[in-house]
């Protein structure tokens, strides 16, 4: 038998199997590298989150060591806006304190608490001290007691000692 045409190859697989082929691994290998890609992402990112929560809890460190010191900036604050309004209250006292004092009795020195006041001083004669300044000093403290000492040259050193009862300061407090 003779044929007319002259015999060809014949391949394994078709033209069109061979592009299916090189389609679906084309397709494999880029799902495969897209998978891989993915993969590294993820890996990625929780690396990130990680190093994001360990900022985080360093910064929840920092911000309670900042809270600690405003509270206690804001309670030295507090204790000097205390300091300075007993200063404000003592400088009245005191201004008042010498307000009172007349011309005829020397004071040589004053000691005040919170509760007391302790006045030494000079005056012409009892009686002048007792109604010039025993008389507003009772007013003002609930016990005053005075103790008076003759000197050489006839007038009188005092020291009177005037307290306020604690009951009615925490009360009023």
């Amino acid at each position: 038998m003779y044929s007319f045409i002259k015999p060809r190859k014949k391949s394994l697989f078709s033209m069109f199997t061979k592009i299916w082929m090189v389609f679906i691994t084309s397709v494999v290998v880029i799902l495969t590298i897209f998978t891989l890609f993915i993969v590294y992402k993820v890996h990625d990112f929780q690396d990130e989150a990680k190093l994001i929560d360990a900022q985080r809890v360093e910064l929840e460190k920092n911000i309670d060591t900042i809270d600690e010191k405003i509270g206690f900036i804001l309670r030295q604050k507090a204790l000097s806006e205390e300091i300075y309004a007993n200063n404000v209250v003592l400088k009245d006292s005191m201004k008042n304190l010498f307000d009172l004092v007349p011309d005829q009795i020397t004071l040589n020195k004053v000691l005040m608490d919170k509760n007391s006041l302790v006045i030494y001083g000079t005056t012409p004669t009892e009686d002048t001290f007792n109604f010039l300044l025993a008389a507003p000093l009772k007013s003002i403290f609930h016990t005053s007691q005075t103790v008076f000492y003759l000197t050489s040259e006839g007038w009188y050193n005092f020291v009177s000692t005037n307290k306020i009862v604690n009951d009615e300061i925490e009360g009023v407090e």
